[in-house]
């Protein structure tokens, strides 16, 4: 590609790999926001086609909602380094023609791990011990024994997993529990085909009008699926109240898939045995929030897929599908799949005025 058909792309803040802009160099005209200034963002905004995006980047240079994207009158492609995007209003995004891409894929390993990690803490009260000790460097036989001790550890080999959202991450920890712990599991996930979850020994559930009874049957249910309408709180009293009170809940999704103030709830009476988690609603926490109090509960700061190695998975992705984006071809990994029309529409006209 020659230079002068190069398009521009404004890197706001650092990306979390620094192999993300070299990659796009190799296409892209790369323009370092850090760089530059609040004076230096009109006249750098009217010249871009893309810009990459995450939480927190400089109002003067954030891309998040139909005002900011207005800003950007030749706007094409803006990229996130993410399996998320729920701060970026991909409606608004649609509706001027500009794609979103994201990574996902990227660490769908490493949030399975984190998520047996959540599992093991719990049943092996790793947690809790690790707690005790620190208060009292040698326990005593009233950690194990008395009232406010909450049982002997269990082990999790054979005990039954369901699986909210059957996508990478949940695919993963099915086989991951299947194989090392001999797991029976159940998953639900309206989208999947049956036949294909059968293949891989998991006996999936499609209506959620059935979701309460495989609740029922789970001794660890594990949420992985994406924050949307359908999905908001789709963990809530009646679906707590459906599981076995033995049960634990790991929610390594988004926190607003769980219904917080009806988990302290089933979590006080005892509903259920105790929760892993590593989202909140919202976030950040609050410091006061009663899920940090409980001994029953484990919890870490949305930490699951942020590992080593996934960081040059998660940009390497994210420039690819950018420059896909860039070169007018359909990315793998699109956010908001039915702008497609209206991009190649706009792409095509002449005119990227703003609106």
């Amino acid at each position: 590609m020659e230079e002068l058909m190069k398009k521009s792309v404004l890197i706001p803040v650092p990306m979390i790999d620094p192999s993300g802009p070299e990659l796009l160099m190799k296409e892209a005209d790369v323009i370092d926001g850090t760089e530059l200034s609040e004076h230096d963002a009109p006249q750098t905004l009217a010249r871009i086609q893309g810009i990459y995006s995450q939480p927190g980047i400089p109002e003067h240079f954030a891309c998040t909602n139909a005002v900011q994207m207005a800003r950007i009158p030749n706007l094409e492609v803006i990229g996130v380094s993410a399996s998320g995007f729920d701060w970026i209003d991909t409606d608004a995004a649609t509706a001027r023609g500009v794609a979103v891409v994201y990574s996902a894929g990227a660490q769908y390993a490493a949030v399975a791990e984190h998520g047996i990690g959540l599992m093991l803490s719990l049943a092996k009260r790793i947690a809790v011990s690790d707690r005790a000790l620190r208060a009292a460097p040698f326990p005593t036989l009233q950690h194990y024994t008395g009232s406010d001790w909450p049982g002997f550890p269990e082990e999790i080999d054979g005990k039954t997993l369901g699986i909210l959202g059957f996508g990478f991450v949940g695919r993963e920890l099915a086989h991951k529990c299947r194989t090392a712990f001999r797991m029976p599991v159940l998953a639900f996930d309206p989208y999947y085909d049956p036949l294909d979850a059968g293949r891989q020994g998991v006996e999936l559930y499609t209506q959620q009008a059935r979701l309460t009874e495989m609740l029922g049957r789970c001794d660890f249910v594990a949420l992985t699926l994406s924050l949307g309408e359908e999905t908001r709180h789709i963990v809530g009293e009646a679906e707590l109240r459906a599981m076995k009170s033995s049960a634990y809940l790991i929610n390594m999704s988004r926190g607003g898939t769980v219904d917080e103030r009806a988990l302290v709830a089933a979590l006080q009476a005892g509903q259920i045995a105790g929760a892993g988690l590593d989202v909140f609603d919202p976030e950040p926490a609050r410091p006061d929030n009663p899920l940090f109090q409980m001994e029953n509960t484990v919890v870490t700061p949305h930490i699951g897929g942020w590992v080593r190695e996934a960081m040059p998975r998660l940009v390497a992705l994210t420039a690819d599908g950018m420059l896909a984006a860039l070169r007018g071809e359909r990315p793998n990994r699109l956010a908001n799949p039915e702008v497609w029309p209206a991009f190649l529409e706009r792409r095509a006209s002449a005119d990227y005025s703003a609106d």
